[in-house]
């Protein structure tokens, strides 16, 4: 291989390194917001669910026996 057929090669191989490197650090953001995300979701659920349950405990217990 030529000199400068293998330093364009080189040159090539680092800059696709470091746009590899810049995707996963995008990507690892990406997944640190989708998992705060997830994260309220599902404190929300749990305090919907919650709620449901008081409620169904505090119902009139008369209201359903017939």
């Amino acid at each position: 291989m030529r000199p400068e057929t293998h330093l364009h090669l080189m040159e090539a191989i680092r800059q696709c390194r470091a746009e590899l490197m810049a995707t996963q650090s995008w990507l690892e953001d990406e997944l640190a917001k989708l998992r705060k995300e997830l994260a309220a979701a599902r404190a929300e659920l749990h305090r919907l669910r919650a709620i449901g349950c008081a409620a169904k405990t505090q119902r009139d217990p008369e209201a359903t026996l017939n």
